[in-house]
Formats: C-alpha cells, sequence, structure tokens
C-alpha cells in the first residue's frame, strides 16, 4: 500500500536536478540584465540551488502520475509509490516542442536543444520548419556552424524583426510546403537535416490527469494570480504562457503564486482572530450588563 504523507512546500520531477526548457538551451540570455552571461542550463541549476538553500524537500528522480483534487486539498501519486497531499498545488511541469505529426529520428529534429546543439552541422544542407525566434536562432547557428546551405521554410514570419531581418531574404520560403520524410525532402529539395521548430504547448504529463480549463492555444487559463479552473490548483511558467515565455517570468509566476497562496492561508487566520475578538466583545459586554 501506498505510503500518504502531508507535504511542507516541495517540488519534484523527473531530473536529477530541477531544470526544464531552460536547461535545455545552451545560448545565453544576454537580455536577462542579472546574469546576461549564462546560459539556461546556468540560470537552471542557480534555482536548484537556492531551493536547497531554503530546505524545500525535493521528490528528483521520480515522475508524478496524477493527481486528485477534494474538499481537504490535493492529492499527487508518484512513481515510487509515494502519495503526496497538500492544501495547494502548483503545477510548473513546463511545456514540450510542438511536433507537427514529425518525430526525431535520423535526418529530423524535433523541437530545439542539445540534440541540435550537437548537431553536426559542417558541411550539410539544413532546412529549418517554422518562422519563429528559435528559428532564426537556429538559423544562425547552423551558418556559424559551416553549413553549406541552410533555409527556412515557414507559413508566417513571426520572430522579431530584428532577428529575420539578419537573415537573407532568398533563405527564407514562405508559405505552404510539403515534407516527405521518406526522402527527406521539402518541397521536392532533399536536405541531410530537417529541424522542426514550431514551438512549444503545454505538455500532457505536465497536467496530471486533471481537467483544468484551457486556453485555444493549447495552454493553461489561469486567472491575475496563476490560479486554474480546479481550486488549490495553480500554474505558473511556460505551461500557462502568461507574457513572454521565459525563465524570468515563471519566476515572476513564482512570486504571484506564493503571495496568492499566503493571503489565502492568512484570511483564514485573520477570521478566526476577528472571529475570538467578537466573541471576547460580546462575553465583555454581557459581564458589563
Amino acid at each position: 500500500m501506498a505510503q500518504a504523507t502531508w507535504v511542507q512546500p516541495c517540488a519534484g520531477g523527473k531530473a536529477s536536478q530541477l531544470r526544464r526548457v531552460a536547461a535545455l538551451k545552451p545560448n545565453t540570455n544576454t537580455w536577462v540584465v542579472t546574469s546576461p552571461n549564462s546560459t539556461g542550463a546556468d540560470v537552471a541549476l542557480a534555482i536548484h540551488q537556492s531551493v536547497l538553500n531554503h530546505n524545500i524537500k525535493l521528490h528528483l528522480g521520480v515522475t508524478a502520475l496524477n493527481a486528485d483534487v477534494g474538499a481537504s486539498g490535493v492529492t499527487v501519486h508518484l512513481s515510487d509509490g509515494l502519495v503526496l497531499r497538500a492544501r495547494f498545488l502548483v503545477l510548473a511541469g513546463g511545456v514540450t516542442p510542438k511536433s507537427g505529426g514529425f518525430a526525431t529520428r535520423l535526418g529530423m529534429i524535433v523541437g530545439p536543444g542539445p540534440s541540435v546543439a550537437r548537431s553536426d552541422f559542417a558541411g550539410k544542407k539544413v532546412a529549418i520548419l517554422g518562422g519563429g525566434d528559435s528559428a532564426v536562432e537556429n538559423f544562425t547557428m547552423a551558418c556559424d556552424r559551416g553549413a553549406a546551405d541552410v533555409r527556412i521554410f515557414a507559413r508566417s514570419i513571426k520572430a522579431r524583426a530584428d532577428m529575420i531581418s539578419t537573415v537573407a531574404p532568398e533563405k527564407v520560403v514562405l508559405g505552404s510546403y510539403t515534407v516527405d520524410e521518406k526522402s527527406n525532402s521539402v518541397n521536392g529539395e532533399v536536405f541531410d537535416q530537417i529541424l522542426v521548430l514550431y514551438g512549444y504547448e503545454a505538455s500532457s504529463e505536465s497536467l496530471l490527469g486533471l481537467d483544468l480549463a484551457m486556453r485555444p492555444d493549447g495552454f493553461v487559463m489561469t486567472d491575475t494570480d496563476c490560479l486554474t479552473s480546479k481550486n488549490n490548483v495553480y500554474a505558473i511558467g511556460e505551461l500557462a504562457r502568461r507574457g513572454h515565455p521565459c525563465c524570468v517570468t515563471s519566476m515572476a509566476d513564482g512570486v504571484a503564486v506564493a503571495k496568492a497562496i499566503q493571503r489565502r492561508i492568512e484570511s483564514t487566520a485573520i477570521s478566526r482572530f476577528a472571529g475570538l475578538t467578537k466573541r471576547a466583545i460580546g462575553l465583555g459586554l454581557a459581564v458589563l450588563k
């Protein structure tokens, strides 16, 4: 029988350290004013160390399988058989790259990250599917690593103007395109490597089986306090895509949730104090009579 434990603030995940999309990005975050020379992995490591410094219990190397929300709180089942119970649950499991129906294989990589960073592009023809910032970032990286030819295929351009302006117009094929996986070709032209960079979507694993209200774009719907459609369940970071998704806004979401939970906990204490005060006043008036 699984052990049930009421928990203080804790965090968990499959990795040996706290990390998600930030840790998968090898490039530096030059626009983060407090750590302009740090990579996503550096930021993730700093967060991990901060959690340890605050004595927050970690359940690492395990998977949170599912969660149940009841009148008395939230129950989370872990893959090691442990069952955690708490009043509040904060979902921060992140997102997964949109696949567009494709899968990573020889000659094709879905999503950015270590697989792309480790790839040898020297002398190769590379096709990039997608028109966002990530497409342009990886276009530049492939070119810098000696790719013979790199082209972007996109139905529309969503990358920042200053980024897309660095790409020669003839290197961008705008409009619909056809991919043949058997020949590893795009619009009939064979490429050595195809990078599928369609952005991200909420990971189904991160929802822990909870039936949450979702936005039309596939992310979790939340209010200004990051509260989901389930009472006592919050969602932060890229999972809820509040504003521009990045490590900085994710940390800001964490602060917003912490303060929201604090207000809810303290409102209960204050209401009890107010009740005691009213009873004391009532007793005092009774004595005076």
